[in-house]
């Protein structure tokens, strides 16, 4: 009896350590990428800022999420441009445009779970001769939940390679000659 008093006390104090040492852990999370494109800005622009296209560049299509089902709406580029996404594999979300520069950057607004996990996220293009260094950044708020503080320390393992697997396949199409 004195043996487990002894694991439930020290399991409590592990649990009470955890959820102290979280309330210190960072309460935002950063993740970027970036790659150069041997394609002009406006090239790059036209595949980023149309969500429609998305599926053919970044890694989250149907392949690595065969039970995804999406839907767009609102214009067909830009701001108000919607992507929805469902799936028990992919979860609920959606990427909704909120800015533009032509030629220069995308902005958007990223909802995981119906609102409750929210980001913002843009795809910066920086022209570099005749070349095209594309930034994918996404951030947001941890709050002040221990867990998600935690949680925040693996969002660039977790995110960070799906922006590498897009930002390639983007550059492979990009790169591509027109037909």
């Amino acid at each position: 009896m004195k043996i487990l008093k002894r694991l439930l006390l020290g399991i409590l104090v592990l649990v009470a350590l955890l959820a102290l040492v979280g309330l210190f852990l960072p309460d935002r999370y950063h993740v970027e990428r970036t790659i150069v494109m041997n394609a002009p800005a406006d090239a790059v622009f036209a595949r980023a800022n149309t969500l429609k296209t998305w599926p053919e560049w970044t890694a989250w299509t149907k392949s690595k999420y065969p039970d995804m089902e999406t839907k767009f709406s609102g214009p067909d580029a830009g701001v108000g441009s919607v992507y929805q996404w469902s799936g028990k594999s992919s979860g609920i979300g959606s990427l909704r445009i909120t800015a533009v520069e032509p030629a220069k950057r995308v902005i958007y607004d990223l909802d995981f779970d119906n609102g409750k996990y929210l980001s913002v996220g843009s795809i910066i293009l920086t022209p570099e001769g005749t070349a095209t260094r594309v930034t994918w950044v996404d951030e947001g708020a941890l709050g002040s939940n221990p867990i998600n503080r935690w949680f925040g320390l693996m969002m660039d393992s977790m995110m960070g390679p799906d922006f590498e697997t897009g930002l390639k396949n983007l550059k492979l199409l990009s790169e591509k000659p027109a037909k």
